[in-house]
């Protein structure tokens, strides 16, 4: 049989965890910044729960259903209603939520909060946050991701970084992406640097938003 996955990661590293474990494996990897389809090629089902285990971490689903699609259904199986606040991707997670049919049973809103002062007035940022740490910052990240949270919002998704081409530092460099996940009682953050142009490191970011998010739901739903 045919194994068939969804997997968030970058494409060097599956490769290089594939050749690892399993290197005697057929496989075919289809996607783009991200968000991948892996097949793997006439596999028994020891092997199949064998490569599962060992892709687990960057693993989110099976068959067609790409990101967006999975966190939507996801979502709704669970009753969970999510917003976004972003920055750096302005407005791509929330565009990636609401192309999928259904989106308004779970999704609530998408502020894109790119200046810092809208930061602090729509999400309640602290100021004092974003002078320590910068506005790319996982404490900034978190605070955008926790002024979701309300009523009507159990999670709250948030991206900030420096997409480039100018911007960046050696402590920041262009590509640098802080992402966070946070519900009620608990926060995931996460900091990557994205290789690639402008749009190429806004669209990995939203796809490990989506990715994380859903990591956050397995973990705490």
């Amino acid at each position: 049989m045919d194994l068939v996955i969804r997997v968030c990661a970058a494409e060097s590293d599956i490769k290089e965890k594939i050749a690892e474990c399993f290197p005697d494996c057929a496989y075919e990897l289809a996607g783009i910044d991200w968000d991948y389809r892996l097949t793997f090629v006439n596999v028994n089902e020891d092997l199949a729960d064998e490569i599962i285990c060992a892709l687990n971490e960057i693993m989110y689903g099976d068959g067609e259903n790409a990101l967006a699609e999975t966190l939507v259904k996801t979502s709704e199986e669970l009753g969970i209603r999510l917003a976004v606040a972003e920055s750096c991707t302005g407005g791509m997670i929330a565009s990636a939520i609401t192309d999928i049919a259904g989106a308004s049973l779970v999704f609530y809103e998408g502020i894109v909060s790119y200046s810092n002062n809208s930061k602090f007035d729509r999400l309640g940022v602290s100021e004092e946050t974003v002078a320590r740490k910068g506005a790319v910052s996982e404490d900034t990240a978190i605070e955008m991701a926790a002024g979701l949270i309300g009523p009507m919002v159990d999670i709250g998704i948030s991206s900030t970084g420096i997409a480039g081409p100018g911007g960046g530092s050696e402590a920041k460099p262009v590509g640098m992406v802080c992402i966070a996940v946070v519900s009620a009682n608990h926060t995931d953050v996460y900091r990557n640097v994205f290789i690639g142009d402008r749009f190429t490191v806004r669209n990995k970011a939203k796809n490990c938003a989506l990715f994380y998010a859903l990591k956050h739901i397995a973990k705490y739903y």
